[in-house]
């Protein structure tokens, strides 16, 4: 390969998987709080009002400074890989690419391959009245692995007499819309000031969905030329409804320390019944050579075909996550400690458990300032930081989120909201 192609291939193959990501961002309940974001995610036990929800239902049953709740707009995107940082970007981005270059690149893959998520979440017009919320929220989140042997091929080319057999390469990508109805029940509990539990029952509006079925490539390269042969089967709908819900438990001890407990998408099912096919292409060569295509056409070399039917309508869930924190709130300082895990692979949620720490502190009673950092969930280290514009009524926040890393990270997410309080 070209020094040329190979700058050009690489420094297109790190800025997709940076910027074009393909998730969810992240697609997390809360991933649009501002809040939340700047302290890591450490904001299960923190969470009041119109957010608790996004957390566990159960918050609503402990008071808060404010009764009120109402969400204007929040937003909140993220991307991330296993891979490239965008140091790795710049540093290999226009220059000549030697052999141990390529070394380091093909060595920063784990051996499993590339993954890529991104995902995003936004919700509008939620609000709370004591107990009781109503929030409206998209969400979406993809998330796509690719074998390593892709790489080895981009970077290096097909190696004489060598196999390569490529099938560890899958995908998922999904966008739905929640529109959840949440309440909490307060029960007298020793030991507490406040308990109580809660349940939030979603209706979900499904807009896409698309899942890789099937993805191979064979290459092989012996004395008579190119052999390959492919086939990618892909499942899709463009419409679907289903149902989830989340189930939770709370309490306010003394001294301004909480502790909640939940389970988001307990119970889920969607069922896509509209559009729904199924996306079928295959590829094969036989023998191809620079000669054999000079003298032919080279569509009688390679030889490809698609094709799309209609399928039965099918289901997918929601990946279900558990979450733990512990929480303290004070004039100046509050404290955040969670543990996130889902309790299933998918699309947007790792079933390695995320353990974050956040903090959130005042010098400047309306100016709030955040840190955070977490370790675990696929991501490794991450650092986050956020402040806000905090005027009791109302508040605007912005946090960003390196992912894989404090700064220069492997993902970045960021979010913003505003927020009223009465």
């Amino acid at each position: 390969m070209n020094s040329f192609l190979e700058k050009f291939v690489f420094a297109g193959l790190v800025l997709c998987l940076l910027v074009c990501g393909s998730d969810t961002v992240l697609a997390q309940a809360g991933s649009s709080n501002a809040r939340s974001v700047g302290m890591a995610g450490a904001y299960t036990a923190l969470a009041r009002g119109v957010e608790s929800p996004s957390w566990n239902p159960a918050n609503l049953g402990l008071s808060g400074k404010r009764k009120y709740h109402f969400n204007l707009i929040s937003f909140g995107v993220g991307l991330n890989n296993n891979s490239f940082t965008m140091n790795d970007y710049d540093r290999y981005n226009g220059e000549y690419l030697t052999d141990t270059d390529k070394e380091d690149i093909l060595s920063s893959i784990p051996a499993e391959g590339l993954f890529l998520d991104a995902g995003s979440e936004v919700q509008a017009l939620g609000f709370s009245f004591g107990t009781f919320a109503f929030t409206a929220t998209g969400l979406g989140a993809s998330d796509i692995s690719v074998s390593k042997d892709v790489a080895e091929l981009v970077l290096n080319g097909n190696e004489f007499g060598r196999a390569y057999d490529i099938r560890d390469s899958d995908g998922e990508a999904w966008g739905v819309s929640s529109f959840a109805f949440s309440s909490a029940f307060r029960l007298d509990v020793a030991g507490t000031e406040q308990f109580a539990v809660g349940l939030s029952v979603k209706y979900l509006r499904g807009f896409a969905y698309a899942k890789v079925i099937e993805a191979r490539t064979s290459i092989n390269t012996d004395i008579d030329g190119l052999n390959t042969n492919g086939r990618l089967v892909v499942d899709q709908a463009l419409g679907g409804s289903g149902y989830s819900f989340d189930l939770g438990a709370a309490a306010q001890l003394q001294k301004g320390w909480s502790w909640s407990l939940g389970v988001s998408n307990l119970f889920n099912e969607i069922n896509w019944s509209t559009d729904t096919e199924r996306f079928t292409y295959e590829f094969s060569a036989d023998s191809a050579s620079v000669e054999l295509i000079d003298d032919t056409d080279i569509d009688s070399v390679f030889i490809d075909s698609d094709e799309t039917v209609d399928i039965d309508p099918f289901k997918s869930r929601l990946p279900s996550e558990l979450r733990f924190g512990l929480g303290h709130t004070s004039d100046k300082l509050t404290v955040g400690l969670d543990m996130q895990q889902g309790m299933e692979r998918g699309a947007g949620v790792s079933t390695s458990p995320r353990f974050a720490l956040g903090t959130e502190f005042r010098l400047i009673g309306f100016f709030p300032m955040r840190l955070g950092a977490a370790l675990g969930g696929g991501d490794g280290f991450s650092g986050s930081a956020g402040f806000g514009l905090d005027f009791s009524v109302f508040s605007w926040d912005f946090a960003v989120l390196s992912r894989s890393g404090a700064f220069g990270g492997k993902g970045l997410g960021m979010a913003f909201d505003w927020m009223f309080r009465f």
